[in-house]
């Protein structure tokens, strides 16, 4: 379910000074359509189309129906924006920004100037989604596939509560790894799972967080693991377009279906292998950590494993 932001009286009340001290009422509806197509302020206020709306009735209403939930964060970024860049070539000068701002970080949330957008700071709240992504859109994400070796060997060898002990380590390494790059985590089952990454440079990302898993998995084993063998992973990383569902289970992706295939197929335990569209996003100091090998149909993958006395490691 899509997460619902708390109410704060306050940030409406911001909303509506905001909207009614820097413009029109057509440039209100007009910003109030970039989060609702549709929005239509007739209706919504029960006016008559040929009687014009006072500015402060459009200014509440489109605070009331646009200040909660996710419409408020995607609201606040437009008029963040317009206030940076204008709108249609005029200047917009929107006052209450920064009070408004503030008011809606009170609601677990901050604005990246990275990203340009409202992100989730309460680890606990944060949703595969980002808060951003809509039902059926299609984005171009880069996926982390991680999967236990021999999971199941490792059921029937070991009691209960030492396995579930383990995959818990692991599952906590694993989104360390990857909330520390803006990931989010969008299936898993125990034993492994899928990440996704989508801002900035999503590719390395993915590749850093996967490598970061390999060392701490590691360090894990020889220190902390109870197992009596040590946790083994494998790890894939693809990029490519595929729709957002909250259900992951609806998910129908190419790019998720070879994904799998690349970490089933072609990855070694303890290493991590990368996709063509994800290796050539790498810089130099990168790339050299991943050795090519041959793919299926003629392609080639990378793949990254921890070595010793590695001459390249020297500066």
């Amino acid at each position: 379910m899509e997460r619902r932001l708390r109410t704060n009286p306050r940030v409406q009340q911001l909303l509506v000074k905001a909207l009614n001290e820097s413009m029109s009422t057509d440039l209100m509806v007009r910003l109030a359509r970039r989060v609702v197509p549709d929005y239509d302020i007739h209706d919504r206020t029960g006016f008559q189309r040929s009687m014009p709306i006072p500015s402060l009735d459009v200014a509440g209403q489109i605070a009331r129906d646009l200040g909660a939930g996710i419409p408020l964060l995607r609201f606040v970024e437009t008029l963040i924006e317009v206030d940076g860049s204008g709108f249609m070539g005029s200047r917009v000068r929107v006052r209450q920004l920064e009070p408004l701002i503030r008011e809606v970080e009170t609601l677990g949330y901050a604005w990246d100037e990275g990203t340009r957008l409202f992100m989730e700071t309460d680890e606990a709240a944060r949703t595969r989604a980002w808060s951003f992504l809509q039902e059926g859109a299609i984005h171009e994400l880069s996926f982390l596939k991680v999967d236990v070796v021999a999971s199941s060997e490792l059921v029937r060898g070991h009691p209960k509560a030492k396995i579930d002990r383990a995959y818990q380590d692991l599952q906590r390494i694993v989104v360390n790894a990857v909330y520390r790059r803006n990931g989010r985590v969008w299936n898993w089952e125990g034993d492994g799972g899928v990440l996704a990454f989508l801002f900035g440079d999503k590719n390395v990302q993915a590749a850093l967080a996967g490598m970061e898993i390999i060392l701490e998995l590691f360090l894990y084993n020889t220190f902390r693991c109870t197992l009596s063998s040590p946790l083994s992973v494998r790890i894939a990383v693809h990029t490519g377009p595929c729709p957002y569902h909250e259900s992951f289970a609806r998910i129908q992706s190419d790019t998720l279906r070879r994904l799998g295939i690349i970490e089933s197929r072609f990855t070694r335990p303890d290493s991590v292998t990368l996709s063509p569209g994800v290796y050539s996003d790498l810089g130099t100091k990168l790339s050299r950590f991943f050795e090519p090998f041959p793919g299926d149909a003629g392609s080639q993958l990378y793949r990254y494993a921890l070595r010793w006395e590695d001459d390249r490691c020297a500066p």
